[in-house]
């Protein structure tokens, strides 16, 4: 009873902020029954009735146009001036991440963008048997504090659990004691969980479904993590940009979901178009990973188009204290993103451990503040969480244009697991 309550408080805040999940939702189902034929007309549709530029400033009205246009990088889109404003003319949805890429990225979303994709999520997430808006444990990077994000987590039903640490058998208790409808997270951190897991005795009520999320993880992997929650586990493949691309049905193929991207391979790296986007141009964009698209007579989930093999995103995400003790690297795109926010700055950067508690950064430039400056940030930030004086080396390197991902952090640690 308490969790329909909660579930039903979550979906309301979201009618309330002019976001009816549930008709999106029903949208995208609509348009995945559709042939080919009938999606490219109602893809075409879209094109005309928005109108997005391209890279070179002219307008997309069909998808010959689109797949005529050139690519858009990722600077690209930094630069786009923020012309387009909700129809509404109020303020829009800001989303921002450092990535794993180093190139912090942000993008502007309407009621009806950010509904959608929400939708897309929800109709996924029923595949599985669970919804939107149910509770979800989430393993990220590091504890979230504050005000804003308690208010947050809560209206959206979630808690958020960091399993590394001493505090990890803690924490891994805490969750499960929880008893979440599902888990979501870091590939890294469901592995963490799942081996704290299997080494104790604590018996809990296993979640609808263990999803995957950031970082790339091996079948062997995904079969331990689903023997130890006794639930599937499900990967999805998304981005800040366009949130949810992908994601893995029961039969096992990473399926297409989106049913308004338009998703290519490029001569220099795989490319996504949001044909429905008004808030910003999205067209022919350089998500930065690659991946291979394969076809599929499965049709339970989105398209019958699947990703593959999927390069860009790595599993090791750990920075070592020392030979045990180790704290996720997305402290990092964290710290960086503070930093932006404090000095104004933005540039790319890379990451590289060799030694215990020492990290090397890689800048493409020199900050508007100094390199001393960024270093003391650095330090101070990162040894406060961890909890141990971290040593931070920063260099400025020049790099050349480069089509294929890499990630923001690199570990050449042998450390023991």
């Amino acid at each position: 009873m308490i969790r329909a309550a909660r579930f039903l408080l979550t979906r309301l805040f979201f009618l309330g902020m002019g976001l009816p999940i549930s008709r999106y939702r029903k949208e995208v189902e609509q348009l995945w029954r559709l042939n080919e034929e009938g999606r490219a007309d109602s893809l075409d549709r879209f094109l005309a009735r928005n109108r997005p530029l391209n890279s070179a400033g002219i307008e997309v009205g069909s998808l010959d146009a689109l797949k005529s246009s050139p690519s858009l990088s990722k600077k690209q889109l930094r630069s786009q001036p923020r012309l387009r404003q909700t129809k509404s003319g109020k303020p829009g949805f800001g989303r921002h991440t450092a990535g794993t890429t180093g190139e912090p990225t942000e993008v502007t979303l309407d009621r009806k963008e950010l509904g959608r994709m929400l939708a897309v999520r929800d109709y996924c997430f029923r595949h599985y048997g669970f919804k939107l808006g149910q509770r979800e444990a989430r393993l990220w990077g590091r504890p979230e504090s504050g005000v804003k994000s308690l208010l947050k987590n809560f209206v959206l039903n979630r808690r958020v659990f960091h399993p590394v640490g001493p505090q990890a058998q803690a924490e891994v208790a805490h969750l499960l004691s929880w008893k979440p409808d599902y888990v979501y997270g870091y590939a890294s951190l469901l592995l963490e969980t799942a081996r704290i897991i299997d080494g104790s005795e604590i018996e809990f009520d296993p979640p609808k479904c263990v999803v995957c999320t950031a970082e790339s993880i091996l079948p062997t992997q995904k079969a331990y993590i689903s023997r130890v929650f006794n639930a599937p586990v499900a990967e999805e493949y998304g981005s800040t940009e366009f949130d949810v691309i992908a994601f893995e049905c029961t039969k096992g193929h990473r399926h297409l979901v989106n049913p308004w991207l338009v998703v290519e391979k490029g001569k220099f790296g795989d490319l996504i178009s949001d044909v429905s986007r008004f808030s910003q141009n999205l067209i022919r964009y350089q998500l930065g990973d690659s991946f291979t698209i394969h076809r599929t007579e499965c049709s339970s989930l989105g398209s019958t188009e699947y990703i593959g093999q999927l390069q860009g995103r790595t599993l090791d995400r750990f920075f070592y204290l020392s030979e045990s003790e180790k704290i996720h690297a997305s402290v990092f795109s964290k710290a960086f993103d503070q930093y932006f926010k404090e000095t104004i700055d933005v540039f790319t950067f890379s990451l590289q451990q060799d030694a215990y508690t020492q990290l090397e950064v890689f800048l493409d430039r020199a900050p508007k503040s100094g390199i001393a400056n960024l270093k003391i940030f650095l330090e101070q930030e990162i040894s406060n969480f961890a909890g141990v004086q971290v040593g931070v080396r920063v260099s400025v390197v020049a790099r050349g244009s480069r089509s294929e991902k890499r990630n923001y952090f690199v570990q050449n640690m042998k450390a023991s697991e």
